[in-house]
């Protein structure tokens, strides 16, 4: 099942492994390669969700184009 908070499990879980690791290491830098991460991984969750949703617009789009060219004949 897409579109839901699985989608964002990997973002999820480098953002709480950075905050536990700014919480455990004296420098929290540390953790803050983590949440950069995190963020990183969420852009790129982002960009694919809107990337299957154009494909699957312009397929729907398609198949309706199809269609009425099909009512036509």
């Amino acid at each position: 099942m897409k579109g839901d908070w699985r989608d964002w499990r990997p973002a999820i879980w480098l953002a709480m492994l950075g905050v536990a690791v700014m919480l455990l290491i004296a420098p929290f830098w540390y953790g803050a390669v983590f949440i950069g991460a995190a963020i990183g991984v969420a852009i790129r969750i982002e960009q694919r969700r809107r990337r299957i949703a154009a494909a699957a617009a312009s397929a729907k789009i398609e198949r309706r184009s199809s269609k009425q060219k099909r009512k036509r004949r």
